[in-house]
């Protein structure tokens, strides 16, 4: 039985659209449009690496993310508890932070850092996995797995009570979402639309491939049918916007 993704693809009424929905279909010559796309420059690369941080900091962040993957919330920590758990004099937070909601708009803009670069680098690869989508969400589901705390955090936080750390996070996805348009756009794998109609799609789907992010957490077994679930979404949100807005050309 053909998939979501192939029916859409068939329905598709041009090759810009298809393109667009990341399906790679092969032909009896093993040619395989993927093949086409062309490495892609980096765009709006990330700034240099700052300065190593300072180890009493670091510890502070790694003691205070240790104690939120725990059902902690940041407002429940006590800074002797955090200092108890760096192994640090607890007057040393001040000489890092001045309150426990920086340290966690830090955490939060340290896996944002990571989320854009690891998507772009994702996006722009073009040897192994030909699907665009199933290649970035697959470097998702690896980064979850090697920082699972960090992401639950990120988890709790974006869906928790208004703070700092949520602001930083969704500040993050709206980067994801613009970085993801503009990418896209740039390898010709979004037909033409109005930017705040893609934005508001992609931010869509940026959204729920995070929810999949979790849920891969949960049941790293499920890893195939989480990546078909996050190729079919954007394959049906690319032919709805188009199907809604033919032929519009997306804003300077």
């Amino acid at each position: 039985m053909a998939s979501t993704c192939q029916l859409v693809w068939r329905a598709a009424p041009d090759a810009t659209i298809r393109r667009a929905l990341i399906c790679t279909p092969k032909y009896p010559n093993g040619y395989n449009v993927a093949n086409r796309i062309p490495a892609v420059n980096m765009i709006d690369a990330p700034p240099a690496p700052a300065a190593p941080m300072a180890t009493g900091k670091r510890q502070l962040m790694d003691a205070a993310l240790r104690l939120m993957s725990q059902h902690q919330a940041s407002d429940a920590l006590s800074l002797r508890e955090l200092a108890r758990e760096a192994g640090l004099n607890h007057n040393t937070f001040y000489r890092h932070f001045s309150s426990l909601s920086q340290l966690q708009a830090e955490l939060m803009s340290e896996f944002s850092a990571h989320l854009r670069e690891g998507t772009r680098a994702a996006r722009a690869r073009t040897e192994g996995e030909p699907s665009v989508a199933k290649r970035v969400v697959g470097w998702l589901f690896e980064f979850a797995a090697q920082h699972r705390a960090l992401c639950l955090v990120a988890w709790r936080t974006l869906h928790g009570p208004p703070s700092e750390g949520r602001l930083q996070l969704q500040r993050c996805l709206h980067d994801l979402r613009d970085d993801m348009l503009h990418e896209q756009r740039a390898m010709n794998l979004l037909p033409p639309g109005p930017d705040d109609v893609w934005r508001r799609m992609l931010g869509l789907y940026g959204r729920h491939v995070f929810a999949l992010m979790v849920r891969y957490l949960d049941d790293a077994t499920q890893r195939e049918a989480l990546l078909a679930e996050a190729e079919e979404l954007l394959a049906v949100l690319v032919a709805g916007t188009q199907a809604l807005y033919p032929g519009k050309t997306p804003k300077a």
